[in-house]
């Protein structure tokens, strides 16, 4: 069972042209300075959010709802994330997913399935400052 550690029960930004619940995950393997989710990053005081809470809600939103966005940390480094992503899909929502791209064999699942219907990496400065 998947643990989410934030859940914004309605978002019109976080998925171009959708509504969506935007969820996120703890962990993270970037240490950005600037980044804005830094208690997700370094699991600071996080909510403990179960995988049914989620579920139940998108349940009740059928119809009002276009899907979810899956969002960190680090959702990738997650590995029950395409178990929590397939059980979204059976229920008729859409997946969009952001990610730093770092874990490709995780990335490569979600294709394959058809698990993940947008995805957005946000990449905010060149490599070389990427320790």
């Amino acid at each position: 069972m998947v643990v989410i550690n934030g859940m914004q029960k309605t978002s019109l930004i976080d998925y171009p042209g959708k509504i969506v619940t935007t969820i996120f995950f703890g962990n993270c393997n970037f240490r950005c300075p600037y980044c804005h989710n830094s208690d997700l990053v370094f699991n600071k005081d996080l909510q403990q959010i179960d995988e049914s809470v989620l579920l139940e809600y998108l349940d009740k939103r059928r119809g009002m709802l276009d899907g979810i966005c899956i969002t960190g940390g680090e959702p990738t480094l997650h590995s029950d994330l395409p178990d929590l992503i397939r059980h979204v899909k059976e229920r008729g929502f859409l997946v969009k997913l952001d990610s730093n791209g770092t874990n490709p064999r995780m990335l490569e699942e979600l294709f394959a399935e058809n698990l993940v219907d947008y995805i957005a990496m946000d990449i905010k400065a060149p490599k070389d400052k990427y320790s």
